[in-house]
């Protein structure tokens, strides 16, 4: 029998889009990046296992869930209710978690519309994002290969991309190694992720070198291309209740996938799709 502890850990895990526990652990890098086995994180959806509060840590990040957010504040209440039980939660803690200025969660529709996507979406793990930063050819040939359903050759590809056909090839075959692609005949390769919606491994649990390679390949894209459209504005607000932004900005971003195409049409493009709060000074 469940805990609410473990319900909402299991509901969470999939409106993040990790349809199976297996899945979760193995796509965030399982046990060197959860610090667990994945025994232990089965019996915590089973509800026969509660984490320490070390372990809990490594959970919020794991879910996509930035700290203070109305959900990972779900999480942590499920977790203190789970393990005081609801007399001494009530009575006890819930007055003084109640006090704090609580941020504004996702409307019903963004909501809906989270749940619609999270069906559709493919994580990358670890080894497989690493494949993807062997070099920036490949990270270009991937994202080419991720939008499109045909069948490409290395020379197809390399005219897409603006590369040399060698140096196409090695990236197909680099991503063909890591399972993001496969070769359905000799020379010509097929995505095996296209149509979904692929998403990133937790950032904090890679090495700073690879975090840094891929800032710089951001970096590079936007760069070399011509801004469609902006929206910016600055405010002074409070750090904490500003969070409460964050997940609603999270799933307007995750909107554009609904306009993703993966054939040509007459105007198709690749469009970088930005969302970000930047902290200017204290004040």
């Amino acid at each position: 029998m469940g805990t609410l502890f473990s319900e909402t850990l299991v509901r969470l895990r999939k409106e993040a889009g990790f349809q199976t526990a297996y899945r979760f652990y193995h796509d965030n890098g399982g046990g060197p990046v959860l610090r667990m086995s994945y025994r232990n994180y089965l019996m915590m959806e089973q509800g026969t296992s509660l984490p320490v509060i070390n372990k809990l840590q490594k959970l919020y990040p794991a879910l996509r869930l930035p700290q203070t957010t109305p959900a990972a504040r779900e999480l942590i209440v499920a977790w203190l209710r789970t393990m005081a039980g609801d007399e001494v939660y009530k009575e006890i803690l819930e007055p003084i978690i109640s006090a704090k200025t609580e941020a504004v969660g996702l409307s019903p529709v963004h909501k809906a519309l989270q749940r619609t996507l999270a069906d559709s979406k493919y994580y990358l793990t670890p080894a497989q994002f690493r494949a993807m930063l062997s070099s920036f050819e490949t990270y270009k040939c991937s994202l080419t290969m991720g939008n499109d359903t045909g069948v490409w050759s290395a020379a197809e590809i390399a005219k897409a991309i603006r590369v040399k056909t060698p140096a196409a090839e090695k990236s197909l075959k680099e991503l063909a190694k890591a399972k993001l692609v496969k070769e359905v005949k000799k020379g010509f390769y097929k995505s095996r992720v296209a149509g979904q919606m692929v998403g990133y491994p937790n950032m904090s649990a890679l090495e700073p070198e690879l975090r840094g390679k891929f800032r710089g390949y951001l970096e590079k894209l936007e760069q070399t291309g011509s801004c469609e459209w902006a929206s910016k504005g600055i405010i002074r607000a409070d750090a904490l209740a500003l969070r409460g932004l964050f997940p609603l900005i999270s799933a307007n971003i995750e909107a554009a996938q609904t306009y993703a195409v993966t054939s040509k049409t007459e105007r198709s493009a690749f469009f970088y799709v930005i969302g970000k709060v930047v902290r200017l000074w204290d004040f």
